[in-house]
């Protein structure tokens, strides 16, 4: 019986040479069997180095992670001891960060005192001479924040070039 490409009959199959009948695969021939046992045998060991390695590498992430977790530990106990051993009043650095904290308090609180003093005493009094004596409470403590020495280089630039009658002759003190 002839069929297109590709195709046979099972009593074809059956008849081709090298095919199983029963299977209708190729029949292994015994140099076929040889060839097959030293691939799987090659195969099988590359896959047991390939493990091997796997599990070496396994145990030597094993170790980074527990040197890792031992360093954590070492931290933590620093951290710990440290902040056991804190100063009751704070760190060199922190004492001097309160005491600019206190002059700045005590700069602006000594402006506003004089500044409402002066006013409560006198509506008119001259307002030039009022920005003046603020800004030489300001000048020392300006660079502690940027806003104050932003307000403090507008005030100045203002008394600066001011009218005729408010002081434009500027600040009688220095500028830093």
């Amino acid at each position: 019986q002839v069929l297109p490409y590709g195709f046979c009959t099972r009593a074809a199959s059956e008849r081709a040479p090298g095919m199983d009948p029963a299977s209708r695969r190729p029949e292994r021939p015994q140099a076929n069997a040889a060839a097959q046992y030293e691939e799987d045998r090659a195969r099988r060991i590359r896959l047991e180095r390939e493990l091997e390695d796997l599990q070496a590498e396994s145990e030597r992430g094993k170790l980074v992670l527990d040197s890792l977790a031992e360093k954590i530990q070492t931290l933590r106990a620093e951290v710990e001891r440290q902040r056991r051993t804190k100063p009751e009043r704070g760190c060199a650095s922190c004492h001097a960060v309160t005491l600019q904290v206190d002059a700045a308090a005590q700069s602006l609180l000594g402006a506003a005192g004089h500044v409402a003093r002066t006013l409560l005493r006198d509506m008119g009094a001259n307002r030039a001479e009022l920005l003046d004596t603020v800004l030489r409470y300001l000048e020392p403590v300006k660079h502690l924040d940027p806003d104050l020495d932003d307000l403090y280089m507008r005030a100045s630039a203002s008394l600066a070039g001011g009218p005729p009658g408010r002081g434009a002759a500027g600040p009688s003190h220095s500028i830093g």
